[in-house]
């Protein structure tokens, strides 16, 4: 009897192994094609066709240092075919098939795949050097890093300004450093991120938001009709002059992004730095927020010379940032870098790096709920709007604000010169830069500072420009992106206001949410070699899911 129950389990065994080895006829065979988009090298496409219908098809990826497996459904399918990403650069990569048929039954192709993905770009102008410095990760489970290098020459070499702006780039990177995808684009990326639909977004430095798919090609794109640079072809015109820094795409489909405009104002600074210099009429840009819909029809205008007063300047005024821009003579006033909005709230936090302030607008009434900020300068009609924030928490310079899961307001704190025009500014070196949480109390209009990411010592740094936080979900660490630093052997010779000459680099660190912050992780993006002048930075960086990824 028991023999008689064990060939009959044998029996049911090798009737499953049959149903999953079964043969799959194909009216055309699996084949392997190179993405023809040159901008995202290291992706490409498996195109098939079968003599029955499927629904679902498993792509098993390795190569000698790794395996991961790409879920598709048969919707999910292109016209070259299903895409093949996340894949080493300079590595033969092995690919199987599993097709799940309508019916449920699940067949495996005996054929194997190949595809050998080419090298990362060797010349110093394209691609930074990739290192992980730190490490206490647990490496099991495969993490994704969107993150967008930046180009940056000094300012001083020739055709430096140029050479920047030209150059944007999105790269994933696992937590070992290694380069699973990149995306070249022919101007400089700001904003990012991964859509509900699984494109990604970006925003260019020529006023465009541009959303593709993993294969670099362009599914809508959306452009400042009054920017400098004119009409841009296939995109959808919106009324405003620039976009610039940030963009959220809102629930309701819309987009949600930081725009200008200018103003010849009489009688106003020239100088930052001397009180007394003579003023005169000058033309000053002003943040604009907009909302638009997907046709490009703004249905939400927001002005800050309306709300927030133009004599309050902060330094960097006269930096030049807008006339590298293509606004000769106009001078930057209130420069925001990033555009929240509030879930379950008709409203929006805006950052305005220059004001060292973060503002709450209610979108309903048009008016400002509460402001961040040190509270110097903003006139008597504001001063019920000023948080309470203790001297020792006040912000300066600050990027990305990010409300966190229990709703505490988080934010990379740059931390730069610790005053406003005309005061004098803090030693460089006494003003390190780190992420920093606060409590805010909006009724009371308190905060509470609840964590810092501050450490002693070497690990101290200082980011002049830039920068980004995220919570991780599963941990609740921190992700960090520094931005633009400034080079240790060249601190000395520097200050605040000559630093454009100086060669910049940039790191991404992971902390714990502990006091002190512990450095789990670290990434550092530099030079590809000690002889180069060109510098890297980020605008931001954070870890991303993708709904078509299982790993083994």
């Amino acid at each position: 009897m028991t023999r008689i129950i064990l060939i009959f389990c044998l029996f049911i065994f090798l009737s499953a192994l049959s149903c999953q080895t079964q043969k799959i006829e194909f009216t055309k065979e699996p084949t392997v094609i190179q993405n023809p988009n040159s901008s995202t090298p290291l992706t490409c496409f498996v195109d098939f066709k079968t003599n029955i219908e499927f629904k679902e098809v498993t792509f098993t990826i390795t190569e000698s240092e790794r395996e991961f497996q790409l879920n598709y459904t048969v919707s999910e399918k292109t016209k070259l075919g299903f895409p093949i990403l996340l894949m080493r650069p300079g590595t033969n990569h092995y690919i199987h098939l599993e097709i799940v048929a309508e019916n449920g039954e699940k067949y495996l192709v005996e054929k194997e795949l190949v595809f050998q993905t080419p090298e990362l770009p060797t010349d110093k102008l394209e691609f930074p050097k990739i290192t992980i410095t730190k490490s206490e990760k647990n490496n099991e489970t495969e993490e994704l890093i969107l993150f967008n290098p930046r180009r940056r020459i000094p300012l001083t070499s020739s055709n430096a300004n140029e050479l920047n702006k030209t150059f944007g780039m999105l790269a994933i990177v696992n937590q070992k450093g290694d380069v699973l995808w990149y995306y070249r684009s022919n101007s400089r990326i700001s904003d990012f991120e991964l859509l509900p639909n699984g494109n990604l977004s970006y925003m260019t430095q020529d006023s465009k938001i541009v959303e593709i798919d993993f294969a670099g090609n362009i599914i809508n794109q959306w452009y400042a009709a009054n920017r400098p640079e004119g009409k841009a072809d296939n995109a959808i015109a919106v009324d405003a002059l620039t976009f610039h820094h940030d963009v959220s795409l809102l629930p309701n489909g819309n987009r949600l992004v930081l725009s200008t405009e200018i103003r010849e104002i009489d009688n106003y600074y020239t100088s930052e730095r001397d009180k007394n210099a003579p003023r005169k009429r000058q033309k000053v840009m002003g943040d604009v927020i907009i909302e638009f819909t997907p046709k490009g029809e703004v249905v939400h205008r927001w002005k800050c010379f309306d709300h927030m007063p133009a004599e309050r300047i902060g330094y960097e005024t006269f930096s030049k940032y807008w006339i590298r821009r293509g606004f000769p003579e106009v001078i930057d006033w209130s420069h925001a870098n990033a555009i929240v909005p509030l879930p379950n709230e008709d409203a929006y936090l805006v950052n305005f790096r220059y004001q060292s302030a973060m503002i709450k607008v209610d979108k309903t009434k048009s008016e400002i709920e509460w402001i961040f900020a040190e509270p110097s300068g903003w006139g008597e009609k504001l001063q019920d709007k000023l948080l309470q924030i203790p001297l020792e928490g006040w912000n300066w310079h600050q990027h990305a604000p990010y409300f966190t899961s229990n709703g505490n307001l988080l934010f990379f704190n740059n931390n730069n010169y610790n005053a406003r025009p005309f005061e004098t500014t803090a030693n460089l070196r006494d003003c390190p830069s780190y992420a920093v949480e606060y409590k805010i109390n909006e009724q009371k209009k308190t905060v509470e500072r609840i964590w810092d990411s501050k450490v002693e010592g070497e690990n101290s740094i200082i980011s002049i420009a830039m920068g980004r936080v995220t919570e991780l979900p599963e941990t609740g660490n921190v992700l960090c992106c520094f931005g633009a630093l400034l080079a240790e052997e060249h601190l000395d010779e520097m200050t605040w206001f000559n630093r454009a000459r100086f060669p910049q680099w940039t790191m991404i660190r992971e902390f714990t949410r502990t006091s002190p912050a512990n450095i789990v992780w670290e990434m550092r993006l530099t030079p590809r070699n000690s002889e180069s002048n060109v510098g890297w930075t980020l605008y931001g960086a954070e870890v991303i899911e993708l709904n078509i990824l299982r790993n083994n």
